[in-house]
Order: C-alpha cells, then structure tokens, then sequence
C-alpha cells in the first residue's frame, strides 16, 4: 500500500485497487477494461504511458547492451563502416511496427484474453518479447535513426533482428486490420526493393560519422 498522502485514498475491491479523493470527480482504477480503453484519446495515452515504460526498464537497456555485445550489434546495419567508435548507435524499433505498435499490440493482446490490464503488466511482457527476440530491431547511427524516421530511408524487413513471423503468428488474432494491412504492405514493398537511402547518406557524408562529444 502506498504512503499515506493528504486527502488521497486508496482502497482495494475484488477487482482493482483503485485511488480516491474527495476533491476529485472521478477515482482512479489500477487495472483498466475496455470501457476506458474504448476513447481513442485515453487509448492512445494509455499505450504511450506502456511505451515510456518499457524504455525506462532496466531490461530494456540490458537489451540494448546484449545486442551490442553479445549479438555483436555495435555497429550501423545500415552504414556498416559506422561502429560505436565512431558514433552513437541506437536501437530503432522496426521497419515494420513501432514500439509503440508493440505496445498497442499487446496491449489489444490482453483485452483478447480478458487478462487484467495495467500499464507494468502489459509492458512486461513487451519486454519479454524483446528478450525472446520477437521484436524486430536494426541497430543504427544517430543519423541514420533520424533520416528513418523522417521517411529518407527505406529498410527490408529482413534486415532487421528480430522474429517477425514468431511475433506476428502469436498475436495475429489481437493484430487489427490496419497493422495486418501495414504487415502486408511492407513485406510486398520489400520483396520488390532492397534497403535504400535513395543517395540522402550519399549527399551528406559529414553526418554520417558524426563523433560522440567527449
């Protein structure tokens, strides 16, 4: 239970926990159900409240550190000159879905399987997803992180780390119709075209090996 805070109660049916205070106009539920998650606006709040929880996990920069270091990932997969020696590299959550799609996803998930939903529940289990490599990832330079996702450059699925067909198959009754039509979208896009930068990188070589600051 948490500490006693002026003017706030907490009380706990068979439900949720829930937070209470006589100045306030609504109490506060742990756990959500579809009835909050069914306005687009708290939705989408509420997936984003399960993304910030995820990166800030422990686990989740162990992660990053085990595919630097384990997995060998310390470099660009997109400009593969380009080492943690020279730059900064960043873990992008793609090509096909977001973290946030991630999230979305297992969050749609638990509402499937009527389990109780919160914001740690949910992100626990994206972050066991992304230890059992489900989640697909490419490492990149700074700068190559921020032309992907300015739309510059074009990534193959198959290039990234990551089990896209592992993820999608466990989840393909809680993926909706519009992430089923991005899935498809992309795989096709990808079995035409490689991976292109369509010259950006080649135009700006300056930026591509930009120094870590000491």
């Amino acid at each position: 239970m948490p500490k006693a805070v002026p003017g706030i109660t907490y009380t706990k049916d068979e439900k949720s926990p829930v937070i209470d205070s006589p100045t306030s106009p609504y109490i506060i539920p742990y756990y959500k159900d579809e009835s909050f998650l069914n306005n687009y606006e708290s939705y989408e709040k509420y997936v984003k409240a399960i993304e910030r929880v995820v990166r800030t996990n422990d686990r989740y920069s162990k992660y990053i550190f085990y595919l630097k270091n384990e997995i060998k990932l310390n470099h660009c997969m997109v400009l593969k000159n380009v080492d943690d020696n020279d730059c900064d590299i960043e873990m992008h959550h793609g090509p096909v879905f977001t973290l946030y799609d991630v999230c979305a996803i297992v969050l749609e998930y638990f509402i499937l399987k009527k389990w109780k939903i919160s914001t740690t529940r949910v992100a626990d289990v994206v972050l066991d997803e992304h230890l059992k490599n489900r989640v697909q990832v490419i490492m990149v330079s700074a700068t190559v992180h921020e032309e992907i996702h300015n739309g510059e450059i074009f990534i193959n699925y198959k290039q990234a780390w990551g089990d896209l067909a592992a993820f999608t198959k466990k989840y393909w009754d809680a993926i909706s119709p519009e992430y089923r039509e991005q899935l498809n979208r992309y795989i096709d896009r990808s079995l035409i075209h490689d991976s292109n930068d369509f010259g950006i990188l080649t135009l700006n070589p300056e930026l591509t090996r930009k120094k870590k600051e000491v």
